[in-house]
């Protein structure tokens, strides 16, 4: 089920919404907002009839007193400083997996940068095919649409891998800004703080049925691949009641780590935003070095002992660098490597890890 948010409305004037959001709680002049008195109201009026707390005084003026509860496509487009994603941006109120959405939007390579963003979602994933949930309004649902160059997709490093990275570093950073708090990256693709569950980040191949073309030896349909997307979902508000007891001592929320009483999901979904096309540009530019730098630096697992499970067994030992392209390296226990007569760092490459875990 897919649910546009509303109607088509007038776009909203934003600069003035900035004006007060500058000075929040704080009454600014009708005159100081523009010189057209009429328009001014109008404005303000539609900017209370999209969900903003505005403060209305015949003499003082207006006073920003917080953001709408839902997320506002202007705000988050208004002067936005990247050069791929958020080229273009859908909000709607209820799908069953932005991903999906986004997906639908893989036929064409001009919608690369597309960001799918969804007040709620009814069959979110995660890993492994895990579901995602969370109620409406509480969270940041969004998934990007990119085309990478074939360098850095099906002999890049790792495959799409390095998207996932990209994706839990930007959201990582995004959170230690909003609460001060460490952010760490549990493989494949948690953001977690304090060993509690953040977000989440799932990457997936946009596929569609390419028909065989007329005579060949085999007509049946192929898959073909038109686009990698990225998922993210971000607790922001997350009521404790709403979770199931067996889950809620492992969920974190923004609000519950100190980024405000009512954190503002427009602002948010733009800063992630930025952070994922300013990394993205950097692997572009860079090579995906710098990312990888910065994605090891925030892993759960360097220096700790850990179990590598892999198609062909379980490897154990201390994770001592995890690359993207030269995989994980891991230094074996001495008895195990004597056993072993072999070195005692043991490569294990990105492609062939199926899951990382503390030894039992």
């Amino acid at each position: 089920m897919t649910t546009p948010m509303s109607p088509p409305t007038p776009a909203l004037n934003i600069p003035l919404l900035d004006r007060l959001r500058d000075t929040p709680g704080v009454h600014v002049a009708l005159a100081d907002l523009g010189p057209d008195r009429a328009g001014v109201l109008a404005d303000l009026d539609a900017l209370a009839r999209f969900g903003f707390e505005i403060e209305r005084h015949p003499y003082l003026g207006a006073a920003y007193r917080g953001p709408s509860p839902r997320i506002c496509p202007d705000q988050i487009e208004f002067r936005l400083p990247t050069r791929r994603i958020g080229r273009r941006i859908a909000v709607w109120s209820r799908v069953t997996s932005t991903n999906d959405l986004a997906a639908r939007a893989g036929d064409s390579a001009a919608n690369d940068g597309l960001v799918v963003l969804a007040e709620e979602q009814s069959a979110g994933r995660g890993q492994r095919g895990r579901s995602w949930t969370a109620p409406a309004g509480s969270s940041v649902l969004m998934s990007v649409l990119l085309f990478p160059p074939a360098r850095l997709t099906a002999d890049g490093p790792s495959g799409a891998t390095w998207l996932t990275a990209l994706a839990a570093v930007a959201t990582a950073e995004l959170v230690v800004a909003r609460t001060g708090r460490d952010a760490r990256i549990k493989w494949p693709n948690d953001v977690r703080v304090d060993g509690r569950k953040i977000a989440g980040i799932l990457v997936e191949r946009a596929l569609s049925l390419a028909l065989a073309p007329a005579g060949a030896e085999s007509p049946a349909p192929q898959l073909q691949t038109r686009g990698v997307v990225i998922g993210i979902g971000l607790n922001v508000s997350i009521p404790p009641e709403s979770l199931p007891d067996e889950i809620r001592p492992r969920v974190a929320t923004l609000q519950g780590l100190g980024a405000g009483p009512n954190p503002d999901r427009s602002e948010l979904a733009r800063e992630l935003i930025v952070r994922l096309d300013r990394w993205y540009e950097t692997v572009l530019s860079e090579g995906p070095a710098p990312l990888a730098a910065a994605w090891s630096s925030r892993s759960e697992h360097i220096g700790r002992p850990v179990s590598v499970s892999t198609p062909a067994g379980t490897v154990s030992g201390r994770l001592v660098e995890l690359s993207l392209e030269r995989g994980l390296l891991l230094k074996a226990d001495d008895q195990v490597d004597k056993a072993g007569g072999g070195s005692s760092i043991r490569p294990v490459p990105l492609e062939s890890v199926l899951g990382i875990s503390d030894p039992a």
